[in-house]
């Protein structure tokens, strides 16, 4: 692997190179312009030679440039264009500095402007994919997991509660780059309650650099807010309706005021959801508790009222061109009501025939507060960023269980084993706080260097408390075998340095290195874990030609174990099993290697990844000391994985576009949780396309779909699933749309899994268990309508344009 990984670094330096235009665009303010077009027009006939964009900075380059004659004309939404004096580029004199260019202000606003260019849905980046959400037709009306959903290579399994990236577990969720330290079914609740129209983009980093903390091995998948940049007052009014097995309703408003001093915005959401989904067990278990081997047939129906808040504010104060401070907070709000039927058969090899018929009822509650403050400041060649979060999450779960128990002849009965009560209550509650500290520092060198440098600090304390209590003689007694009380401190402290290096004209570098040191204390100080390790990082870009380029990426991330991973929890699944969290788990640590080709649009990349300690959710272990079968995360000793990715555009016309996207690869991995420790290795693909149509009267129509075939949890098997989706919008000459759209339209999200395929599981279980969410049992129809009011003129000191499309059709 590291003979390829040299000689490809080589043939990346044998390519030529020619001259270089660069420059920097401000305002009539002094402060940099981003985003805008920067084109290069050969000056005998008028034709486009090449293009780029600016930066954040307002820098810009464009390589790779033959002898000639040429005219720069630099233009963007709401400002004058600029054109150059004709200029000459020869073998001697091939690099053209241009001073400082400042453009002129339109006085034209956005609602006198007719704007056809549209971004692209996905963006490649040498870091992953950007998904641009508001681009698509179904984005309306949908909440944040169902744009997750609709993501190319993100899977949520929703019975297990767990997302992939491409297939690999170990994914870190952020929002507006701040990771969510929650467990992760709260965070399906929370983002099943947030807003899609507030969202602006989604981030799918697989090959995140130094400046991101290394937690997921799978990656970063980033949800960034939409951040208005208007003057004036502006805002915007949305509600949906629908329904599937129970209605849907979601009401919000944001609202915006700009000056030229400050900026104020707050947004809220409420969203009520009634759901529904069931999921079935056939199969058969040896645990001593039952005397032998029984056979069960088990099946749960759940109904599930999700009401949820979501809030978020912010303001933003300017002190100059150069310097600027604010502060945000995030709110979180959910009341979920659970009511559950679960039905057992068991078939005893010694005993009675029982039916167990048990109903469970919950009352959740849990918030969730993130504050934010950060301060910026930008001298001519340097930046410092300090910013500063609290984040505060409580989670209230109490249930009631009820049970029945009837005999072969259907007369109900009280079974003779301790195991069988007829009410019991559960209490679980999980408290965590946290602190983080962050400053980054940037600096440009000069023309051929850039130099970044951060340091971070964060401290949290968790606290879970959790028992099961037994009604007898009418008074609720705790189980000893249900009880759990724990607190986990938290300490990590990291710093980075990216060394970005301009080789030549064509080949760019970035070096990286972060260090983190990791400490767990709990109260029990023999599970203890405390380690410092180095994250390295290499990003290597060939720049081919206006329509190609080659990335060469290596990466390491570790994967820690959340604050409910590690918690002892206990949580009633069946009278001879519990959910439970691991406080042994250990954190993964994987290692990738990554090779991408783009040409135009169309980006082609292999990896190879090698993951230590992999942490596989939802496995069977057996306790010899309760009989109880134990659901936990537990650590496989490695996973290697080798992919192959294509991510394909076609734009047929003006008004059909279709974007596929697909992945296949082979995965080796060994499990020692097993009473018989095993190697599998097994190829997988998932599948994702998106087609928008559209029409004339600003009518458009998006049908999207997504496939995963088989793959393994664990030493579960998963069965191959997938969906489509359509959606139909209408847009008004006031600003204003209405949107239908249809959930799972072939009713297909069916998750088929198989329990003891491989090797011996835990009690020698062996069971076939399929899952399926509301949209199985019916389609989930939705009706949204959307208004935009309040000024439309764009903000001059900080543009936010569609001029990646400008991008995309010089690339065309």
């Amino acid at each position: 692997m590291c003979k390829i990984f040299f000689t490809l670094i080589i043939l990346l330096f044998t390519f030529s190179s020619h001259g270089q235009v660069s420059g920097r665009i401000l305002n009539q303010s002094e402060m940099p312009i981003p985003f805008a077009n920067t084109m290069l027009f050969a000056s005998n006939s008028n034709t486009l030679y090449k293009g780029t964009i600016t930066n954040d900075d307002g820098k810009f380059k464009i390589d790779d440039i033959k002898p000639g004659t040429y005219v720069l004309q630099v233009s963007l939404l709401s400002y004058q264009t600029w054109i150059s004096k004709p200029f000459t580029v020869s073998d001697i004199e091939n690099i053209k500095q241009f001073p400082t260019i400042t453009l002129l202000e339109e006085a034209t606003s956005l609602s006198e402007v007719s704007i056809v260019a549209k971004k692209k849905l996905i963006d490649q980046t040498k870091e992953g994919n950007i998904i641009n959400v508001q681009q698509s037709v179904l984005t309306k009306g949908s909440n944040a997991l169902q744009v997750l959903e609709r993501s190319p290579g993100v899977i949520l399994d929703q019975r297990n509660n767990n997302f992939s990236l491409n297939g690999k577990s170990g994914t870190t969720i952020m929002i507006n780059g701040k990771p969510m330290r929650m467990p992760t079914a709260d965070l399906i609740t929370m983002l099943s309650g947030m807003n899609a129209d507030n969202i602006k983009s989604i981030e799918l980093l697989t090959n995140p650099s130094a400046r991101y903390d290394v937690d997921g091995t799978a990656g970063i998948i980033n949800i960034v807010l939409i951040k208005n940049e208007t003057l004036g007052t502006r805002g915007t009014i949305n509600t949906t309706s629908g329904y599937g097995i129970g209605p849907k309703q979601t009401t919000s408003f944001s609202l915006h005021h700009g000056r030229k001093k400050f900026n104020t915005y707050a947004t809220y959401s409420f969203s009520y959801d009634d759901t529904f989904s069931q999921w079935s067990g056939i199969g058969s278990t040896e645990n001593p508790t039952f005397g032998g081997t029984t056979f069960i047939s088990f099946s749960s129906k759940t109904e599930q009222l999700n009401r949820s808040h979501n809030a978020t504010a912010g303001i933003e104060y300017i002190v100059n061109e150069n310097t600027y401070f604010g502060a945000n907070i995030l709110v979180n709000h959910a009341n979920p009501t659970i009511i559950t039927n679960n039905q057992g058969f068991y078939d005893f090899e010694t005993d009675p025939y029982l039916e167990a018929q048990i109903l469970l009822r919950g009352q959740g509650k849990w918030n969730n507060f993130t504050n934010s403050v950060f301060f910026e400041t930008k001298k001519k060649t340097s930046t410092i960023g300090l910013s500063a979060d609290y984040i505060s999450y409580n989670n209230k779960t109490p249930n009631l269980v009820k049970s029945t128990y009837l005999d072969e002849n259907g007369e109900e009965f009280i079974p003779d084993n301790d195991i069988y009560n007829t009410e019991n209550r559960g209490i679980n509650e999980t408290d965590i706080k946290i602190g983080v500290l962050k400053a980054d520092f940037k600096k440009t060198i000069n023309n051929n260097f850039d130099l970044e440098m951060g340091i971070k600090g964060s401290l949290s304390k968790t606290k879970n408390q959790a028992r099961i209590e037994i009604l007898e003689n009418n008074e609720f007694i705790i189980d000893d075998r249900f009880i759990s009380n724990r607190q986990i401190d938290e300490t990590i402290a990291a710093t980075y340095g990216i060394l970005n290096h301009k080789i030549n004209t064509t080949i760019t570098a970035q070096f990286g290195m972060r260090y983190e040191y990791w400490k767990r204390s709990f109260d029990d100080t023999s599970l203890d874990r405390n380690f410092g390790k180095l994250f390295p990082s290499v990003f290597l870009t060939k720049t081919i030609s206006d329509t190609q380029n080659i990335n060469l990426v290596y990466t390491k991330r570790i994967t820690r174990p959340n604050y409910s991973d590690l918690a002892s929890y206990l949580s009633y699944n069946s009278p001879t099993s519990v959910f439970s969290g691991n406080p042994q788990l250990l954190p993964a640590i994987s290692n990738t290697v990554s090779l991408s080709y783009t040409y135009k649009s169309t980006n082609y990349s292999i990896a190879f990844t090698n993951e230590d300690n992999p942490i596989a959710r939802f496995q069977v272990e057996e306790d010899p000391i309760s009989d109880l079968a134990v659901i936990a995360p537990q650590n496989l000793q490695y996973q290697n994985s080798l992919d192959f990715q294509i991510n394909k555009p076609f734009k047929f016309n003006n008004w059909f576009n279709l974007n596929l996207n697909g992945t296949i690869g082979l995965r080796e991995f060994k499990i020692l949780h097993t009473p018989q420790p095993f190697t599998h290795d097994y190829i997988h693909f998932n599948l994702n396309g998106n087609q928008t149509i559209n029409f004339p009267k600003q009518l458009s129509f998006e049908l999207s779909g997504w496939y995963t075939s088989n793959h393994f949890n664990g030493s579960s098997k998963v069965f191959g699933f997938g969906s489509l989706n359509m959606g139909v919008k209408k847009e008004f000459k006031n600003g204003s749309t209405l949107q239908f759209s249809i959930t799972d339209v072939l009713e297909s999200i069916t998750i088929k899994s198989k329990i003891g395929t491989l090797t011996t599981e835990a009690y020698n279980n062996i069971f076939d268990v399929e899952y399926s969410p509301e949209s199985t049992n019916s389609r989930i129809f939705r009706l949204s309508y959307s208004y935009t009011f309040g000024n439309k003129k764009v903000r001059s000191t900080k543009q936010n344009t569609n001029a990646n499309e400008e991008k995309s059709r010089i690339q065309e």
